[in-house]
């Protein structure tokens, strides 16, 4: 199993060292290992990596808080560790065959009533040509909701996250 240091993740990833730091203790539970005046420098794994990776895309470019981006990854993790995505290494091939490059996911985040948040999680399986009409197949996976309020037209609007994208940036900017 490989371990990255947060200076090296920083960097790779083209995140300020300081943001990192604060993003890794915000959505990762406390290092075992030791605490801020330990000595001991954190090491992630690729899983670890890519959670604050993602809880910190949340915050930067979505404009979330720091606790919504907690409560959406508590939310999807499941989902997002059941296609790939916190594997301890990074996977070519999924168990059902397909390569893990070809899928695309995305993650519709609706905002609830209630102050929460209802999740439509798209794997899309065929597209056609990328031109002005297009058909695409996908298989829907509903959070916190019985129907997807944009389909349904209760949801006026709903931020969209192309994990699948994200996961292959974050993994480019590792040369992994």
């Amino acid at each position: 199993m490989i371990y990255y240091q947060s200076k090296y993740l920083a960097e790779k990833l083209d995140i300020n060292l300081a943001k990192w730091k604060r993003w890794s203790r915000s959505f990762l539970p406390p290092d075992p290992l030791g605490g801020l005046q330990s000595g001991v420098a954190r090491q992630f794994t690729l899983k670890e990596a890519f959670k604050v990776y993602f809880g910190g895309y949340m915050v930067a470019r979505l404009k979330f808080t720091i606790p919504e981006a907690q409560r959406i990854l508590n939310d999807l993790s499941p989902w997002l560790r059941s296609h790939g995505y916190f594997q301890f290494q990074a996977e070519n091939h999924r168990s059902d065959g397909r390569k893990a490059s070809e899928e695309r996911h995305l993650v519709y985040i609706h905002p609830t009533a209630n102050g929460r948040f209802a999740y439509s999680l798209r794997s899309l399986h065929c597209c056609g040509p990328a031109d002005a009409r297009r058909k695409e197949i996908y298989d829907q996976t509903l959070v916190h909701t019985d129907k997807d309020p944009l389909i349904e037209g209760c949801g006026l609007s709903a931020q969209v996250v192309a994990v699948s994208a994200l996961y292959h940036k974050f993994l480019e900017g590792l040369d992994v």
